[in-house]
């Protein structure tokens, strides 16, 4: 079985997310989610439900008590990459999101 760390890297990967981008979704310095990616420490439960969100996934997932939804093809990697951008914005980047996406269905 894999480790948590592993299982965190795997999901960021497979949504194209760096390190440095998790750790700043999450609102952490890189250095401490380095150590979560590496095994060397665990991250406390409300660190660890941050990642969750951000990796747009929940924590039986991560865990492995269930298995990790990994897209399917290109288009669902980009719609669970948008989800897991959007789950770490606040109130005024999600009104601007809205306009953006307003805007471009306006347009089809």
């Amino acid at each position: 079985m894999d480790s948590l760390g592993k299982r965190l890297r795997a999901r960021a990967q497979e949504l194209g997310l760096s390190d440095a981008e998790v750790s700043r979704r999450i609102g952490i310095a890189q250095p401490r989610y380095a150590n979560y990616i590496s095994d060397i420490r665990q991250p406390d439960f409300a660190t660890f439900l941050r990642i969750c969100k951000a990796l747009g996934t929940t924590p039986n997932q991560l865990l492995a008590f269930e298995p990790l939804v990994s897209p399917a093809d290109e288009a669902d990697r980009v719609r669970q990459r948008i989800v897991a951008a959007i789950n770490g914005m606040d109130e005024r980047r999600l009104a601007t999101v809205l306009k953006v996406v307003d805007a471009m269905a306006d347009e089809i």
